[in-house]
This record gives C-alpha cells, structure tokens and sequence, in this order.
C-alpha cells in the first residue's frame, strides 16, 4: 500500500509519520540517504516514537521515557534502565533486537510502499501490469507540483468504483465527454491487483494536454492517450500526457473519506513561474471534475441504504470491474 513520499523526506535524518491500515508507521532518510520505513512505536512500552513530521534529526528518542535509537532503527542508550542515573549506552545483537521494528517497503520514483504483514509479492512481481503498459513514459522527468484534498460525504469503496467505472462520463462529465468521449472508451480489465484502462483523446483542453510539457519521446498515439490505473485497495493512478495524478483515499468513516490527489508534472512544469497559470488550470480542472464525481459518490452513499437496491443490474461490458472489485474485497474480509 502506498504509505508517503520521497519529497517529504528530502534529506538525511528527514522523519515523516504516517499512519496505513490504521497501523502508525515512520518513514525517515537515514545518514547515508537511504529511505527507511519502520513501526512508529517505541519497542520499550509501545509509544509513538515520532508524531509530527521533523527534519534534521541524529537519532529519534521516545516521548515517554527517553529511549533513543539511530536512524537505522538500532537502539543507542536506554536512560536510568537499571535504576536512577545507571544509564545502559546498547551495543551489539541487542542493539538490533531490541531496536524500531523494520517494514518492509519499496520505493517506486517519489512513492513510498509498505508491506506491513510481510507476506506480499515481491514489488516488481506486483508492479509488473503496471510498468509492463507503462513503457513507453519517462516518469523520472515527473517532479511533485501539489496535493489536494477532498472531504467526501461517501464510503471509499464507491470512490474507487467511480474511478474505474468508464459508462458515467457522458452523463456526470460534459467537458470530459468531449475531451475524451465514449466512442474512445473501453471496457476495464484486470491482471494481478490492478485493474486498468486506456482511451483515446479527441479535444486536448486547459487542464488536460493544453499548457504543460508533455512526457519526452511520446509519438502521436501517446500524445492523444489518457491510461488510468486502480491498485488494489486504496489507490490510484491517471496518466494524462502531460501530467501525473495519484488518488490517495483515507477512509475515516462508513460515509466519509478524505481523498488526496497528489499532481505531477514533466520537469519545469512543476515550478517554474513561466508554467503557473498553466499550473492552476490543472487544478481547476481536477478541482470541476471530483466536484461532479463527489456528488454522484454522495448520492449513492445515501440511496445504498434503499431497500430498493439489490446490488445492481450490470453491464457485461462496462461493470465488469465493478464486479470484480467487490470479489476482491469479499475475498481480503474473509482472510483470517
């Protein structure tokens, strides 16, 4: 699952805390500039060891009773341990055993994931789907341009299937319908965790294809191709030509979650003040499109209650993920 990002960890002894699955979590660059990741929790009495994020740091002591550790999680001293003013400097295997509990994590570009239980595919098994129709973008020209954020009065499951559900557009996007109409549209197809779809641009627009550099060494078709991509359970991805947004859901309720969308352009886009107006047509535009997305997701959210509805009469063609995210989901509620 995604936990964070490289950028709010810039440099060594950088500590960000993040919480996943409920689980409080700390990522932090150590001395050499490696990205760390570990449980947030002081192995002495279970405190949170970081709760705000702090740069600069040489070691992390715990709030409660002072423990300290090394950004390489290893535990340093343990203060008046053995009785008042015998205080223990750790060396050897109990430095480790007794240190911050790794998590198992990989960094893709800026995005940071954990594995919390241990047990998940190897990372590049898992990305595979994506990378392997991804090829041909050059993301490492993407540089972090802004987060936003959305209070939406909805379940999180039902922003997902809006965002993978490709039959809605005509009715709920009338400026999306013309940048990319349902002529252009498929059905969305699932390998591995991910479910996946691509269609063809007919009207670039302010916001989307008009503005922003585009990715470098992109021929005519990638120019006028939007691929949108949803991982398996909470996030993400829409890859226009001339822009990256990751969808990051925190559930906080049954009827409420927070949605942040972190934007990405090529290079310069992201900074420079020659791109800023451009900048905000990006934002207006993503700001249009979740309103008109929020209020359907609102509405469900209100008549699943319904009686009425029994689960839904599908499409064969366009809610196939619909179904097969619901699959998925009753098979992670059942694992014990």
């Amino acid at each position: 699952m995604l936990a964070g990002f490289c950028h709010d960890i810039p440099n060594p002894g950088d500590a960000h805390p993040v919480e996943v699955g409920g689980m409080p979590i700390l990522l932090l660059r150590d001395d050499d500039g490696t990205v760390r990741a570990f449980h947030n929790v002081c192995r002495h009495r279970g405190a949170v060891m970081v709760d705000k994020p702090c740069s600069g740091r040489k070691v992390l002591t715990c709030p409660y009773h002072g423990w300290a550790y090394g950004l390489d999680g290893r535990l340093r001293t343990r203060p008046h341990f053995h009785g008042a003013g015998r205080h223990e400097v750790v060396g050897g295997n109990e430095a480790s055993r007794a240190g911050l509990a790794p998590v198992r994590h990989a960094v893709w570009h800026d995005l940071i994931f954990v594995d919390i239980g241990g047990k998940a595919p190897d990372f590049a098994d898992h990305w595979a789907p994506f990378a392997r129709r991804t090829k041909d973008y050059d993301f490492g020209g993407l540089r972090f341009a802004k987060t936003l954020t959305f209070d939406v009065k909805g379940n999180w499951k039902l922003i997902h299937e809006n965002f993978f559900d490709p039959y809605h557009p005509p009715v709920v996007h009338p400026r999306l319908e013309v940048f990319a109409p349902i002529a252009l549209r498929h059905e969305t197809r699932d390998e591995g965790a991910w479910l996946y779809n691509t269609n063809g641009i007919a009207e670039p627009q302010d916001g989307r294809g008009v503005g922003m550099p585009y990715y470098p060494g992109l021929d005519e078709t990638g120019r006028r191709t939007e691929w949108y991509f949803h991982l398996f359970p909470t996030l993400d991805f829409e890859i226009w030509p001339d822009q990256l947004a990751v969808f990051q859901l925190h559930p906080v309720a049954p009827n409420r979650t927070i949605e942040h969308i972190h934007l990405y352009f090529i290079g310069d886009g992201a900074t420079a003040p020659a791109y800023e107006a451009n900048r905000q047509a990006v934002y207006d535009m993503w700001a249009e499109l979740n309103t008109e997305d929020f209020l359907i997701v609102e509405n469900m959210q209100l008549a699943r209650i319904s009686p009425g509805f029994d689960g839904g009469v599908l499409s064969p063609y366009w809610d196939p993920a619909i179904q097969r995210f619901a699959q998925w989901m009753t098979e992670a509620l059942s694992r014990p």
